[in-house]
C-alpha cells in the first residue's frame, strides 16, 4: 500500500500513533492511505478527516482520530457527543466527508452494477487512549448506529488493527472489483481522471493512426505514486523538482497549486513559466484539479485573486512576475526590446536575468509578496530570475521549481543552488536542497526530487531524443554527457554492462516500465521516429504538405493534433508561408503560433499548428514533424544548443516523430538517428568519451551533492581540530590518527 502525508500540518499525537500502524499493519496490502487527502473536503468546510484508506478488497475508509480519554467523555446522545462541556458529532462530519468522496464514484458509471455501488464506504473513529474494555464497562457502544465503527488502543497493533477494519457487518461488505474497475476508481481517488482526453469519435478504418490513438486513449492513464506524493506535499521551504521531458511536471506542479489552495485559501501563489503559451494548459489543469478535489455541490473557479499564473518576463499585453514586481517598487518594467537595446546580450534568459537584476539592486527594499512562487522551464531562467522570486516570498520561502536540464534552449550552465543564490556570513549555503523537511516525528518531504518516467513520448521517440542530444552517435563525439551511472537511473535508464571510464564500451537499457506507453506495442518500436532527406526545402515543404493531407484524410486524424516545428530559425517564417500555402491548396488551415492574435495560444480546433522552437516548447501534439533538421550542428559554437533544441522539437510528440531536412548534412545527422533506433531499447551501446572533449556535464547535481558533503565533512574537521587541541589528549589522538588509516587503506585497495 501507498502511504502519503497529503499537507504540511503536523500531526496529533492521535493521528500520529494510528498512522504509524496502518503503515506497519497494510504495508503488504493493495490500496493507497492519504493523510488529509483534499478530495475529502465536507460540504461548507474544507477540513479533511485525518486518515483516508482505499482498500482493493475492503473498500474505502475514512479514519478521524481524536485524543479523548473516557474521563472527557460525559454522555453520548444519538450522533452528540459531550466532551468536556463541548458538544461534538464526530460521526455525523464522517458522513459528510465519505459521501462527498464516495459521490465520486458513483456518478461513474462503470463503478455501479444497477442501482448498487461496487465501492463501499465506512466511518472508523480512532481513539488510541481508550481501551475498549473501559468503553463497554461505561456502556457507550448501546449508543452507537453499527456503522460506527471504534478503533480503540488496544486495536494499534498490526494484526488487531487489521482485524478490526475487516470486521464490517454484512451490507457494508465489498464485492472483489475487477482489474478494470479498481484502476477506474484509482484514476478518479488520484485525479487522473481529469487528464483524460476528450474521446476521438469512432475511428472507422482500422490501422490508421487514429484507431491506434483510440486503443491508446481507451487505457487507464494513473497518476503514479512518486507524482502525486510530490504534488500533495507542501515543502516548509525551497524544493526541487528535475524531470525528464514527458514525466508530467507540469500536472505535478499544477495539482501541487490546486492543493495548496485547498489546504490554504489565504496564500498568495504565483505560477510562473518560460513559454508564453503554457498560459491556458496551466489555468486549465489547476481548475480541473481544483474543481475534482472540490464538494460536488460547491464546485466553483479556484480563487484567481489568490493565484496568480503569470510569465515570467510579461509585456504591454498581458503582466508577467518582473514586471508586476517591478510596479510594486514603482519602477517601470522593462519590455524585450527595451531591455534588448539597454543590454548588450542576446539571449531572452540573459536580458530578464538583467532587468530582475536591476530591481534586486534598487534602494526601495522588495517586500514579501507571495506564500509560494512555482517556476515551470526553470532550465531557462537566468540566476537572478530565481533571486528576484527568493526575495519576494514569505518566510519559509516556498520557492519550488521543476525543470529538465536537457531542455535548455540557450544556456549550457547547470548551476549549483550556492551559485544561484550564494552563501550566507558564515559560508553556509542560502538555499540547502540536502535531507528532508520534516513533519512530526515520522513523516518527511522531499527537498530534491527526480521524475524519471516518461508517460508523453514512446519509448523510442525519449531514447532517440536523448542519445542524439548528447552526440553519443556523433561521428565527431559526443558533445554533452551523463558521465555516472546513478545520473543515467535518474532519468530511467538501467546499466546493463560496461564502466564510465573514458574510452569504455557502456551498453544501457531503457526498461518499459520508464516508459509505459501502449503505442510502441501495437505499431512496434521501430515506426514511431521516421526521418526523410530531400534536395531542397521546398521539396522538404512539399512531401510535409502532402503527409499531413494524408494523416487527416487517411489517417483520420484532427488538424489540431498534428504540429510542425521548424529548427531553422532564419527560413522559419519563409518555410510557415509557404507551408500554409501549400496546406490551403488542400483544404487545410493552420495556426502559426505567436504570428498574429493570441501570443498564449498553441492549437485551434481546425487548424495544424506550425510554430518555431521556443513557441513549441511545454506542448505537445500526436504527431510531430520536425524540420529544417539540417541545421543542427551548423555553428561550431552552438552545438549543445542546436542538439538541445532537437530533442526538445522531437518530445513533443506524444505519437508519431517525423524528422525532416535537405542535403547531406540531414542525411549526416539521420544516419546517427537510424544507428539509434535499430540498436533498440534492450542494448544501447556508446563509448564514454574523454570529459576533456565535452562541453557539457549533465550530472553536476550528483557533484553538488558531493560537494555539500565534503563541506560538511571539512566543517566537522575544523571542529575535530579544535575539540582536540582543547583536550590535549594524546591517546585520543593517536587512535583517531589510527582510525583514519583503516579508512584510507580501504579506499587504496578499493581503487
Amino acid at each position: 500500500m501507498d502511504f502519503t502525508w497529503t499537507n504540511d500540518k503536523k500531526p496529533t499525537y492521535a493521528a500520529g500513533k494510528v498512522w504509524q500502524e496502518l503503515k506497519t499493519a497494510l504495508q503488504d496490502e493493495e490500496g493507497v492511505c492519504y493523510h488529509g487527502h483534499p478530495i475529502f473536503s465536507a460540504e461548507n468546510t474544507q477540513l479533511a478527516p485525518d486518515i483516508m484508506c482505499f482498500h482493493k478488497q475492503w473498500g474505502l475508509y475514512v479514519i478521524e482520530c481524536k485524543p479523548w480519554r473516557l474521563t472527557d467523555i460525559q454522555n453520548i446522545q444519538n450522533d452528540v457527543w459531550f466532551i468536556n462541556q463541548l458538544q461534538e458529532s464526530p460521526y455525523s462530519t464522517l458522513e459528510d466527508q465519505l459521501y462527498n468522496a464516495l459521490s465520486h464514484f458513483t456518478r461513474e458509471k462503470r463503478l455501479r452494477n444497477g442501482k448498487n455501488n461496487l465501492i463501499e464506504g465506512h466511518l472508523f473513529l480512532a481513539l488510541p487512549n481508550i481501551y475498549r474494555s473501559e468503553w463497554e464497562k461505561r456502556g457507550l457502544s448501546h449508543n452507537l448506529d453499527k456503522s460506527h465503527h471504534i478503533i480503540f488502543a488496544e486495536d494499534l497493533k498490526p494484526a488487531l488493527l487489521k482485524a478490526c477494519l475487516q470486521k464490517l457487518p454484512e451490507e457494508e461488505q465489498q464485492m472483489p472489483l475487477t482489474e478494470e474497475s479498481w484502476k477506474i476508481a484509482l484514476s478518479i481517488l488520484k485525479g487522473s481522471n481529469i487528464l483524460k482526453r476528450e474521446q476521438r469519435s469512432f475511428a472507422q478504418k482500422p490501422d490508421t493512426k487514429a484507431a491506434y490513438l483510440q486503443n491508446v486513449e481507451e487505457q487507464i492513464q494513473l497518476i503514479d505514486s512518486e507524482q502525486e506524493s510530490i504534488a500533495l506535499k507542501i515543502p516548509e521551504g525551497p524544493q526541487r523538482i528535475r524531470g525528464i521531458a514527458g514525466s508530467g511536471k507540469t500536472v505535478v506542479m499544477c495539482m501541487k497549486v490546486a492543493a495548496m489552495h485547498i489546504e490554504h485559501p489565504e496564500w498568495e501563489i504565483a505560477y510562473t513559466f518560460y513559454t508564453r503559451n503554457l498560459f491556458g494548459q496551466v489555468k486549465n489543469l489547476i481548475t480541473r484539479f481544483y474543481k475534482n478535489w472540490s464538494h460536488l455541490s460547491d464546485r466553483k473557479e479556484p480563487d484567481w485573486t489568490k493565484i496568480h499564473i503569470l510569465h515570467g518576463w510579461g509585456g504591454k499585453d498581458a503582466p508577467g512576475l518582473y514586471s508586476l514586481i517591478a510596479k510594486n517598487l514603482d519602477v517601470e518594467p522593462l519590455t524585450f526590446s527595451e531591455a534588448k537595446n539597454s543590454f548588450k546580450f542576446k539571449e531572452q534568459s540573459e536580458l530578464l536575468g538583467r532587468c530582475c537584476k536591476q530591481l534586486l539592486d534598487n534602494k526601495k527594499k522588495i517586500p514579501p509578496i507571495y506564500d509560494a512562487i512555482l517556476i515551470d522551464e526553470a532550465q531557462d531562467f537566468h540566476f537572478d530570475f530565481y533571486k528576484l522570486c527568493y526575495v519576494t516570498l514569505k518566510s519559509p520561502k516556498r520557492l519550488i521549481w521543476a525543470y529538465d536540464e536537457v531542455q535548455s534552449l540557450e544556456s549550457l550552465s547547470i548551476p549549483t543552488t550556492i551559485e544561484i543564490f550564494g552563501t550566507n556570513k558564515d559560508g553556509s549555503p542560502i538555499v540547502d536542497l540536502e535531507g528532508t523537511y520534516k513533519i512530526g516525528e515520522n513523516e518527511e518531504v522531499e527537498k530534491d526530487l527526480v521524475l524519471y518516467r516518461c508517460y508523453r513520448n514512446p519509448r523510442p521517440v525519449l531514447v532517440a531524443a536523448h542519445i542524439f542530444g548528447m552526440g553519443l552517435k556523433r561521428a565527431q563525439g559526443a558533445v554533452q554527457f551523463i558521465p555516472t551511472q546513478g545520473g543515467w537511473e535518474d532519468i530511467g535508464y538501467r546499466i546493463v554492462e560496461g564502466k564510465f571510464e573514458p574510452g569504455q564500451k557502456v551498453t544501457i537499457q531503457r526498461p518499459e516500465d520508464n516508459s509505459p506507453h501502449r503505442l510502441e506495442t501495437l505499431v512496434g518500436y521501430e515506426n514511431l521516429v521516421k526521418w526523410q532527406a530531400f534536395n531542397d526545402r521546398n521539396e522538404e515543404l512539399d512531401w510535409i504538405a502532402r503527409q499531413i493531407a494524408t494523416n487527416i484524410k487517411v489517417d483520420g486524424l484532427r488538424p489540431e493534433e498534428i504540429a510542425v516545428v521548424c529548427l531553422d530559425w532564419r527560413q522559419m517564417h519563409e518555410s510557415f508561408n509557404k507551408l500554409d500555402f501549400k496546406l490551403s491548396q488542400r483544404g487545410i488551415q493552420v495556426i502559426i503560433a505567436g504570428k498574429k492574435g493570441n501570443k498564449e495560444i498553441f492549437h485551434e480546433e481546425g487548424k495544424v499548428t506550425l510554430a518555431g522552437i521556443f513557441r513549441a516548447k511545454g506542448n505537445e501534439a500526436s504527431v510531430v514533424y520536425v524540420m529544417g533538421f539540417d541545421q543542427v550542428d551548423t555553428n561550431p559554437k552552438l552545438i549543445v544548443q542546436d542538439r538541445n533544441q532537437a530533442f526538445t522539437a522531437m518530445t513533443r510528440t506524444r505519437g508519431w516523430c517525423i524528422l525532416t531536412g535537405t542535403g547531406g548534412k540531414a542525411k549526416a545527422l539521420f544516419k546517427e538517428i537510424d544507428e539509434i533506433i535499430s540498436s533498440g531499447p534492450d542494448k544501447i551501446t556508446f563509448t564514454v568519451p574523454d570529459p576533456k572533449t565535452i562541453q557539457r556535464n549533465l550530472d553536476s547535481l550528483e557533484y553538488e551533492r558531493r560537494r555539500n558533503r565534503i563541506k560538511k565533512v571539512k566543517d566537522l574537521s575544523s571542529k575535530l581540530e579544535g575539540e582536540l587541541a582543547e583536550l590535549k589528549d594524546t591517546g585520543l589522538l593517536q587512535e583517531i590518527i589510527g582510525r583514519l588509516q583503516v579508512m584510507q587503506d580501504k579506499q587504496n585497495k578499493n581503487q
